[in-house]
């Protein structure tokens, strides 16, 4: 990925005249989770053709067109470099342009070629998808918690035009309906399949098939060894655990500082300790408002883009006590309400345009003047219903 042209670039030992092929021009976000998914197709008749077909999935979608290259054929004792060009073609300067600087996630690679239908389904189950291959993180089946998780990743993906627009454009325009409204509709899974409006990922085909034997690798931050040098670490091949056979990879050397991230690990520890309702006492607990709007900050980023932990909130009943705790406390100033409002409003942020004006950045109150207001997008509607739009809440009297 070049950033000054930003784009992907694809070069080969076989290119023509070392000159590399590339993508449409897609800006990359910085600071934020990106998938990114490759496929290879080699030829199917080396003898009549020997080109090759390569397409880029960059969060679910793939861009425009697949680019042919010429067909490389591979050892089984090949070594994979990711992150960093070739070193054979870098020594050779044919590698041009800016490159970005990155944090490794979850790293997968498979046997088998993977549709868009696959790429969305990844995407949308967010940095833990490789998970469902090995079984300790196994694909949640509620739709509204999955949507409400995308909406806030692609808002935060910097992905130009609307959520709406990006739910289209990967052919899943009825996730944006994913809430309250369809599991109060009755959408239920028929005996022969799933409902249209079904609260599972079934009904939406996000439901992720590959087989894990497909698994040549499985690389994540959770399963490194101890450093063997300072700037050295090991990755355990995963894939390892559920695959019998030989033909899978060995465990991977990253070399580098702070190279190796593990996304949302707060989150995951939440979840493996019992889900967000072990923050609950603590909410309970609070007697001002300012550590009432602490505690929520707890419970608010224990669900920030964690499909399994807003599923317990969602359709476990957790905005529900949630709200009868809020009732009972009765302390609820500004503070309380931001926190209530960013649970059901992606991109807000308590408390930020006080601060600016503050620092003398603001003088004025105004929903314009609000960092990032333009992002902001309404992505839990069981936090609205329960939280916001619950009058029993607000009842102060």
């Amino acid at each position: 990925y070049d950033l000054k042209e930003q784009r992907f670039n694809i070069l080969t030992s076989a290119s023509s005249r070392n000159d590399p092929t590339f993508f449409p021009v897609s800006e990359l976000s910085q600071g934020v989770w990106h998938h990114l998914l490759f496929t290879y197709v080699p030829p199917k008749r080396s003898m009549l053709s020997k080109k090759a077909l390569l397409a880029v999935f960059l969060d679910g979608r793939g861009l425009k067109g697949e680019i042919k290259v010429e067909s490389v054929n591979l050892p089984p004792n090949s070594k994979l470099y990711i992150g960093v060009p070739n070193p054979t073609l870098a020594q050779s300067g044919y590698v041009k342009g800016a490159l970005p600087r990155w944090d490794l996630g979850p790293t997968l690679m498979l046997s088998t070629v993977l549709s868009n239908q696959d790429a969305t389904a990844m995407y949308t189950s967010g940095p833990d998808f490789q998970g469902v291959f090995w079984g300790d993180r196994p694909q949640r089946l509620s739709l509204a918690a999955t949507g409400t998780a995308a909406f806030a990743m692609l808002a935060e993906s910097g992905e130009p035009g609307s959520v709406a627009g990006a739910l289209r454009r990967r052919e899943i325009p009825r996730l944006e309906a994913a809430g309250t409204v369809t599991r109060e509709r009755g959408g239920i899974a028929s005996s022969f399949g799933q409902s249209p409006d079904s609260d599972s990922l079934a009904s939406l085909n996000l439901l992720c098939n590959v087989s894990p034997e497909m698994v040549l690798f499985g690389y994540r931050a959770a399963a490194s060894r101890s450093r063997t040098h300072e700037s050295v670490t090991h990755l355990v091949n995963v894939a390892r655990i559920n695959v019998s056979k030989g033909d899978v990879a060995t465990d991977a050397i990253v070399y580098g500082y702070g190279s190796v991230i593990a996304p949302y690990c707060f989150a995951d520890n939440i979840q493996w300790v019992g889900g967000p309702g072990i923050l609950l006492p603590i909410v309970n607990a609070a007697q001002s408002g300012k550590s009432l709007a602490l505690a929520l900050r707890l419970v608010r980023e224990s669900v920030h883009r964690h499909s399994p932990n807003l599923e317990m909130l969602q359709a476990g009943g957790g905005y529900k006590m949630l709200a009868v705790l809020l009732r009972q406390k009765k302390i609820m100033d500004e503070t309380v309400l931001d926190q209530c409002f960013a649970f059901a409003v992606n991109g807000f942020e308590p408390g930020a345009l006080e601060q600016q004006v503050k620092d003398g950045k603001h003088h004025v109150l105004s929903l314009e003047s609000w960092p990032n207001s333009d992002r902001w997008v309404f992505a839990d509607l069981d936090a609205m219903k329960y939280l916001l739009l619950n009058h029993q809440v607000w009842d102060m009297r």
